[in-house]
């Protein structure tokens, strides 16, 4: 759990730096965004995030399949604003907690004046990381969705490229899916055929087991 000076130390850099005047600081800081990483589209990790980092990556990524190099890319920004959402949430939790001890010391000191001076700052604190996480969690759900577009439309011109390629065959001739104004390779074409003639060999199955 992060100290009070350290929550105090990420939120006064956050507000009174003016930030790097010469251009080698001006590259260097647009590398390294800030402090905390969540005004910035750098992500910010420590050493001792990597692993763990690296590891969310590995998990959300085995959940959906990238149709093609934009879907990559998308996915991967996607994944980087959840995570800076968990970071956001992690020091949220840090400063409601400080909030929660600073209220019971001073009230158990009957210092009410006092306790209202030294929850401002953190309470300022704590509705800033609140507007980071909205803004967050708006572009993690815009990008979600022009991710699923872009797969969706992708896969709609791949199962008609199958068609196409049924048609080829049948008619016993040969062709080039480009020469048609398709992106998809004949191996890619082929290999999609088959994935949806074992689906719909196994959906048949399971229909007359039913019917049985």
């Amino acid at each position: 759990m992060a100290t009070e000076n350290q929550i105090n130390a990420n939120r006064e850099n956050a507000q009174h730096s003016t930030g790097p005047v010469t251009p080698e600081g001006k590259q260097k800081s647009s590398r390294n965004a800030t402090k905390h990483g969540f005004t910035g589209q750098t992500l910010h990790l420590t050493e001792d995030e990597l692993e763990s980092y690296h590891r969310f990556v590995a998990k959300v990524s085995s959940e959906y399949l990238p149709c093609c190099d934009e879907s990559r890319e998308l996915l991967q920004h996607y994944i980087n604003l959840r995570w800076s959402l968990n970071q956001i949430l992690v020091q949220q939790t840090n400063v409601m907690a400080l909030i929660d001890r600073l209220t019971k010391e001073h009230l158990a000191a009957g210092d009410l004046k006092g306790l209202g001076e030294a929850l401002e700052p953190h309470s300022r604190y704590l509705r800033t990381l609140g507007t980071y996480e909205q803004r967050r969690r708006r572009a993690a759900e815009l990008t979600f969705e022009r991710f699923k577009e872009i797969d969706k439309k992708y896969e709609s011109q791949l199962r008609l490229a199958v068609q196409t390629h049924r048609d080829v065959i049948k008619a016993g001739q040969t062709w080039v899916p480009a020469d048609l104004g398709f992106v998809h390779s004949l191996e890619e074409i082929e290999k999609y055929m088959r994935a949806v003639d074992f689906v719909q060999m196994i959906n048949k199955a399971a229909k007359r087991r039913k019917r049985a």
